[in-house]
């Protein structure tokens, strides 16, 4: 049984053949789609997105939930959410029009899964995640509709801004520079992942002091707080009360020796020098403060990561 085909005119008055099962699902799409991006850019314009409870700021970052965290983020800017619901609104009117829908279906499609994508990861309310999803299956389809179009401006035509070169050359020489284009950004990265950002020691993580008391200048008090950053190379930043302080440390795991600094990287004053005894969860540094001569014992207690973030 073949598919019955009907036909209209397109926008310079010839005649197409339009298969019957899309004659109506097509401009249903189309404006279904176009009512849920100007839904999505005027909530944005108006202040209905993007604007976080002040009880939802007041809470340590750890706690919040991802949902929230998502909206603080995109709602931290202005700029930002606005040309966010100005770029929804503009495809949302192209898809009005027969000449640019499949600019707004090309620019909706994608933007609509990624939202999809985000309201699943951090848990955004469900109802969202539906109207996105049904968004994303409009777009699609229409994309579908336009497959021809689609394939010949991205794989038939080629390339016509910059044609193939008239000199010859060996095929293994594309696929090596391929190849170099993959691995030198791929190295590099994972060089500064794990080399530049990161020199592990014994002591990263958060700890809590539980003795002693150690308070550089600037500090409005002892040091309640301690963090041995992983995945920044030595980085210490201290806590007390609201106030957190970045230094720099290193530490010698083979003489069991830490030394701390005013500046992070580039050092400066030294604030303390000394030895440190790990125990467990228990850690002990017995120090001098170089410019006073003073000694210094200090006890700390690891924090759980758990602790520290919100459960998934």
């Amino acid at each position: 049984m073949t598919r019955q085909a009907t036909t209209e005119r397109d926008d310079k008055g010839d005649e197409i053949a339009v298969p019957e099962g899309g004659r109506f699902l097509y401009p249903a799409c189309r404006w279904t789609l176009a009512v849920i991006l100007l839904q999505y850019g005027f909530a944005k314009l108006f202040g209905a997105q993007f604007t976080v409870l002040d009880s939802e700021l007041d809470k340590p970052l750890g706690a919040v939930s991802g949902s929230w965290l998502t909206w603080y983020y995109f709602g931290y800017s202005p700029l930002f959410g606005n040309l966010i619901a100005l770029l929804q609104v503009g495809l949302g009117v192209a898809l009005a029009f027969r000449r640019t829908t499949l600019l707004g279906a090309a620019g909706a499609a994608p933007l609509l899964a990624g939202i999809v994508v985000l309201d699943i990861s951090y848990r955004i309310a469900l109802d969202a995640m539906l109207v996105a999803l049904a968004g994303a299956g409009c777009g699609s389809y229409l994309l579908w509709r336009h497959r021809r179009e689609l394939v010949a401006v991205f794989w038939a035509d080629r390339n016509r801004v910059a044609p193939r070169s008239r000199r010859t050359r060996p095929r293994w020489v594309h696929a090596v520079l391929v190849v170099l284009l993959l691995a030198v950004p791929a190295s590099c990265s994972y060089y500064v992942a794990n080399y530049n950002n990161r020199s592990p020691t014994p002591l990263d993580g958060t700890w809590d002091v539980t003795a002693g008391a150690f308070q550089p200048p600037a500090l409005p008090g002892p040091a309640e707080r301690v963090y041995f950053e992983h995945n920044r190379s030595h980085r210490l930043v201290l806590r007390s009360g609201q106030t957190w302080q970045t230094h720099h440390f290193e530490v010698d795991p083979a003489t069991a020796t830490i030394g701390i600094w005013q500046t992070w990287l580039t050092k400066g004053e030294q604030l303390l020098s000394g030895r440190y005894g790990l125990t467990g969860d228990r850690l002990v540094i017995t120090a001098t403060d170089p410019a006073s001569g003073r000694s210094l014992r200090w006890e700390l207690r690891r924090v759980p990561p758990e602790q520290l973030r919100r459960a998934p």
